[in-house]
């Protein structure tokens, strides 16, 4: 009765353990997955910079439509500012290029680095925007 008891015990464990090894993910798996949410997350970053680089292009073409009829303080600031916008433009440039070129290794540095100057050139956008906006009041 004993030795039938421990029998039995032992293949209810035996079970146990083949049911979670079958419904665990292999490490393959998890690698599959991993490299699907970076290249997700590689293409969302991407389409945002292109988006941001798009309104940059925007802002720049306005500018310089505006410096043939605005006055010389004007021309001054609009050219300050285009300046300020094709530098932006170049960092969009070399962010959509670490994006484009990063590993799986280097993704993360990437991606940190992307956001925080994804948000700052955003921003200094919207700035410029405005201000260009204010000339024309």
């Amino acid at each position: 009765m004993k030795n039938s008891i421990s029998i039995f015990l032992l293949m209810i464990m035996m079970g146990v353990l083949i049911i979670v090894a079958i419904s665990c993910d292999s490490p393959k798996d998890d690698r599959t997955k991993l490299e699907r949410n970076i290249q997700s997350e590689k293409k969302k970053i991407k389409k945002d910079l292109e988006d941001l680089r798009e309104d940059i292009d925007s802002q720049i073409e306005k500018i310089d439509d505006r410096l043939e009829k605005a006055s010389d303080e004007a021309k001054e600031k609009l050219q300050q500012a285009k300046k300020e916008l094709e530098h932006d433009r170049n960092d969009v440039d070399k962010s959509l290029k670490e994006v484009k070129d990063a590993t799986e290794e280097t993704w993360g540095d990437i991606k940190s680095g992307t956001e925080k100057s994804f948000a700052k050139a955003k921003e200094k956008v919207k700035s410029a925007t405005e201000s260009i906006a204010e000339l024309f009041k």
